[in-house]
């Protein structure tokens, strides 16, 4: 019988020693420097800023490797970074320029030349930070803005607590689609002085980053920047509900209709709070998607009384204001005395003053009766024997 030959077994670990010790040697050695250049680019987009590098500059050496790049990015005042992988060499994203801002970046391997592992460079790293200028207390206070309706801007602000005599406040704004920030044209004054901007048709600005820097200057000292960033249809207060029709279909049924308001905001984007009050009890509250309310009254209640107010649902924006309140509408039932008075005592009141006409009547004729029957000399003393 032929047998196999069989290797001592220290050849056969020999042999694995020597395999694996390549394999490890060859990942080991291929080594990547990070992205060199990195730097944040202000392009005067009031936050919007642009994060640039260079590739590594030996990655030219690198053949047969997938190189990509890991970004981390972040406010000074946060404590959570925000990662991205990308092959490009620029990111572009918003910031809040009131804090500094730092990114870090490096250089990843992947591919044939890395034997399937992955290879990543030391990090590099970057800051910026826009100048300060003035003092704090210079800087405008109360900031906000309310989009009416989903078409009309207005922003509005109360001045520093140590605003200098004679000096005043510019607003500049910037969306994606601006080639440069603008000015505000058409400032709301109080004294004198900018206290607010009102925007023109933002219908273009609407799910993108809107930016906004107030600024100022007098003789005396510059005053200190403040930037805002939000999203249009986060900050849209609607018009009241309108055309409200409250109707009773049962005893203890009321039913509420009203029409959404008019302008851009789509009925779907809506949500609705309905409060009503019974008599003189505190007022409830509830809610709906719907144009539509039925509501239960209690037993023995006399007045209802109900109004809505509407916003932006979280289909549409994350956050928003509440409208005003539309007009009251109250249902009024009569008091139980008022009814006695139409259904009993008047009917009654009226019957007995028939009976007392048809008695007079009947006494008048009676005594003409008499008269004519017994004669004048008779019937005065009839009379005179009465008395």
């Amino acid at each position: 019988m032929h047998r196999k030959p069989r290797f001592p077994k220290w050849v056969y670990y020999a042999f694995l020693f020597v395999t694996l010790g390549h394999n490890c040697s060859s990942s080991s050695q291929i080594t990547v420097d990070p992205p060199h250049n990195l730097k944040i680019v202000d392009p005067g987009f009031l936050g919007h800023l642009n994060l640039q590098w260079e590739p590594p500059l030996t990655l030219s050496m690198l053949q047969h490797c997938t190189v990509a790049y890991e970004l981390r990015y972040r406010n000074t005042d946060s404590e959570d970074w925000q990662t991205i992988i990308t092959k490009k060499l620029n990111f572009e994203d918003g910031f809040d320029l009131n804090q500094g801002v730092e990114a870090k970046i490096q250089t990843l391997l992947t591919g044939h030349c890395t034997n399937g592992s992955d290879v990543h460079s030391k990090w590099t790293q970057t800051s910026f930070w826009i100048p300060l200028q003035g003092e704090p207390e210079t800087k405008i206070r109360e900031m906000q803005c309310i989009y009416y309706n989903w078409k009309s801007l207005h922003c509005t602000w109360e001045p520093g607590e140590k605003i200098p005599e004679g000096a005043n406040y510019n607003l500049y704004y910037w969306y994606e689609g601006l080639d440069h920030a603008l000015q505000c044209a058409d400032y709301i004054e109080s004294n004198g002085r900018h206290v607010g901007c009102r925007f023109p048709s933002m219908e273009f600005a609407e799910y993108r980053d809107f930016n906004i820097c107030v600024n100022g200057s007098s003789l005396a000292l510059p005053l200190r920047a403040t930037y805002f960033s939000f999203h249009l249809q986060n900050i849209v207060k609607p018009s009241p509900p309108e055309q409200l029709n409250l109707t009773q279909r049962k005893p203890e049924e009321f039913q509420l209709q009203w029409k959404p308001p008019e302008g851009p905001i789509p009925s779907h984007c809506l949500t609705y709070e309905v409060q009503f009050q019974e008599d003189d009890a505190s007022w409830e509250s509830t809610s709906t998607e719907k144009e539509m309310i039925t509501l239960q009254k209690s037993n023995g209640s006399r007045r209802f009384c109900i109004w809505v107010r509407d916003k932006v649902n979280i289909y549409c924006a994350s956050e928003g204001f509440w409208s005003e309140w539309s007009s009251q509408q109250c249902l009024e039932e009569q008091q139980e005395d008022d009814r006695w008075l139409l259904f009993i005592v008047i009917p009654v009141s009226l019957v007995m003053l028939n009976a007392i006409l048809v008695a007079a009547l009947f006494v008048q004729k009676q005594r003409i009766y008499l008269k004519q029957v017994l004669g004048k000399k008779e019937v005065h003393f009839y009379q005179e024997a009465i008395c």
